[in-house]
């Protein structure tokens, strides 16, 4: 009977394991929790007493505090002259011997100093000088940081969709992403790196010479609840920033021609694979991310948040490319973004669907992914008029 088909069909989800969708969610909330740890230790008040080469201040040094420079300093090693001083390692040299005039580069120097070798430190020190120095250290760290996040999400992400057992049922009645799309994705990703990732050096920079409203401790903002409504009006706005910007890279036909295009020639969903999330032109992936250092000035974000927002938003490009079906509303997932690259003018927000309903632009899917033939045949329901906008098109097949 029907009720027994569906009650079989239950049993066989309920013994599914987890879905990539549910993967991703799980991976958010560890995320998250790492995230309140690290914050909850930059404001707990943590700071180690010491002598460095100079007399010391008393002044409080928020996590991670002093105490790595002076392990540093520990090591005769590290120790080297610069202009005619004598440091105990380059990042006592960067700080300038005072870690607490700028929490925010003495967590970034902190953060250095377990990626870049110290003895590559010294050097890029000695040939950039102490301030540019910091910045070329933090290039060469956001580059490593920029690999491992790809390679490691879309290995994660590639594994869940073709080579799990479960991708002999996505499959059956689709076409599989081939080999030689995925290697063109890989091979056009890493050439852009290396210029994308500039765009968070930029970042340390406005924010570590004060040209921004990011803070590093509740103190700076009068607690917990100016914290929490800032950081969701900040993610908000960037929301905004993200979208409107994704919509001019696809108006304006210089910057859809010469800058866009090159993303978009992975038009249909057997050509859209997790290693495509940051397949593109690197003045693309930069102008896109522009919101995230354009509403520092605006609107006031913790410093660690704001890093977590941005590490994350690495992972959730790698799912939204992925081609598959998970989605919840009103989440602007793989479904909906898929849309976007087989439709071109749908479904330009980055991971909520607000923007799109707003300005009239979302395209709802229903159907199986990539079918085109057949009952689970993709389609688009109705535009719907937005608040300040129109959807546009029929009703239209993928």
């Amino acid at each position: 009977s029907e009720e027994r088909k569906k009650l079989q069909c239950n049993l066989k989800l309920r013994k599914m394991p987890l879905s990539p969708n549910q993967l991703l969610l799980i991976s958010v909330l560890i995320v998250s929790c790492l995230a309140s740890a690290v914050y909850a230790k930059a404001i707990s008040n943590s700071s180690d007493s010491f002598e460095m080469s100079e007399p010391a201040t008393d002044a409080h040094v928020p996590w991670p505090g002093d105490g790595w420079l002076i392990r540093m300093a520990k090591n005769s090693a590290n120790s080297f002259t610069h202009e005619g001083q004598v440091y105990t390692s380059a990042y006592e040299a960067i700080l300038d011997r005072d870690p607490a005039s700028n929490p925010v580069k003495n967590f970034n120097a902190f953060v250095n100093s377990f990626v870049i070798p110290h003895n590559i430190s010294i050097q890029i020190v000695k040939t950039f000088g102490t301030f540019w120095g910091h910045y070329v250290i933090g290039y060469l760290r956001n580059f490593f940081a920029g690999c491992i996040v790809y390679y490691g999400t879309g290995f994660f992400f590639h594994y869940h969709c073709y080579i799990h057992p479960r991708s002999k049922e996505i499959f059956k009645d689709r076409k599989r992403p081939s080999n030689e799309v995925i290697f063109d994705q890989i091979k056009l990703a890493q050439a852009s790196l290396f210029i994308y990732v500039f765009l968070p050096a930029i970042s340390e920079y406005v924010i570590e010479e004060g040209y921004t409203k990011c803070y590093y401790t509740l103190e700076e903002i009068g607690g917990f609840v100016p914290y929490l409504i800032n950081m969701i009006a900040y993610f908000a706005l960037v929301e905004i920033g993200i979208y409107w910007m994704h919509r001019t890279l696809h108006t304006n036909k210089f910057l859809y021609k010469h800058i866009h295009m090159p993303h978009h020639k992975y038009s249909r969903p057997e050509t859209l694979t997790p290693w495509a999330s940051i397949a593109f032109h690197p003045l693309d992936g930069m102008l896109q991310a522009c919101p995230y250092v354009l509403c520092l000035p605006i609107v006031p974000c913790h410093y660690l948040t704001h890093t977590a927002m941005i590490f994350f938003t690495a992972i959730w490009a790698t799912y939204i490319h992925d081609s598959m079906d998970f989605n919840i509303d009103p989440i602007m997932g793989s479904k909906y973004h898929t849309i976007h690259h087989t439709h071109y003018i749908y479904n330009y927000g980055q991971m909520l669907t607000f923007c799109d309903r707003i300005w009239g632009t979302l395209r709802v899917p229903v159907g199986k992914t990539g079918v085109t033939e057949g009952p689970n045949k993709v389609k688009l329901l109705p535009a719907k008029k937005g608040w300040f906008g129109n959807g546009r098109g029929k009703v239209k097949s993928v």
